[in-house]
């Protein structure tokens, strides 16, 4: 695949990875939709990518209003996107009985539902040898005891990348899902619930930088890879998992039972990365 004037909307385009994102397909002469609750994030992205065309939305992606408002807007800009970038998302550390109704169903449409409705409603805009990018992460492949409901929430968009690939593959429209671990962002400060730990989020082996990532995506779509674990040495754990679940899961228990008590009580913060 080649990205010269092609269309490309990145969601949570802002900071992180979509940040990125931007930046590595406009140095393929890409021209950028880019999306996210930050205005002046936008305008610093694009001004940091250069683009020959970038179009700027602001738009709440767990709204279902701004969600709609957004779909109109680039339906009046553009008459195909060649490539959906759904990368806007957020992590929640907190156990079960500590994360509270509205938090969940935060996590879970900024995650899960936003990307779906998104690519449902805009589907007719991508033509045959168009793409779909779903920005998932490791923990759609491991289960991670400390992010119980947000590997749920990848999990889905695991499942839902490989569906829709299938259901595609008629119409020559390809999804890629892109599994990074712990990237090098403020992701883990803007978690919902609190801060993930140093002892989980510096975890030398799977640590990783935006950069790295939206390469990492840059050359799936190049290839026509299905899904990419960045880093590499992260299939290592997925195949164990597959593999010798009960070791795996004896091993992340141990990590977990290792982590400072989190309070269950504790009120948890509203800051959504995007």
């Amino acid at each position: 695949m080649q990205f010269h004037e092609k269309v490309v909307l990145i969601t949570g385009a802002s900071s992180g990875i979509g940040r990125a994102c931007a930046r590595a397909f406009a140095r393929e002469g890409a021209h950028l939709i880019l999306t996210a609750r930050s205005t002046d994030g936008l305008q610093a992205v694009a001004k940091e990518a250069g683009a020959a065309q970038c179009t700027l939305i602001q738009a709440d992606l767990t709204d279902s209003s701004s969600l709609l408002t957004l779909v109109n807007r680039v339906m009046d800009q553009v008459s195909k996107i060649d490539i959906i970038v759904n990368n806007a998302g957020v992590g929640l550390y907190a156990p079960l009985l500590a994360a509270k109704h509205e938090t969940v169903r935060t996590m879970i449409t900024l995650n899960f539902l936003a990307p779906v409705e998104l690519t449902r409603r805009l589907l007719p805009l991508i033509p045959r040898g168009g793409a779909v990018v779903n920005i998932s992460s490791i923990a759609g492949k491991v289960p991670l005891p400390w992010l119980t409901l947000y590997s749920a929430s990848k999990f889905a968009i695991n499942a839902f990348s490989d569906g829709l690939r299938m259901e595609l593959n008629p119409f020559g429209i390809h999804v890629l899902c892109v599994c990074p671990g712990y990237v090098n962002t403020a992701f883990r400060k803007n978690a919902l619930g609190s801060e993930i730990p140093d002892q989980v989020a510096t975890r030398r082996h799977f640590v990783v930088t935006s950069e790295q990532c939206a390469e990492a995506t840059i050359e799936g779509l190049r290839l026509g890879k299905r899904t990419i674990v960045v880093p590499r040495i992260g299939w290592i754990l997925t195949a164990l998992t597959r593999i010798l679940p009960g070791v795996v899961f004896w091993y992340m228990t141990k990590i977990n039972n290792a982590l400072p008590t989190r309070d269950r009580t504790a009120e948890e913060k509203f800051t959504v990365k995007n």
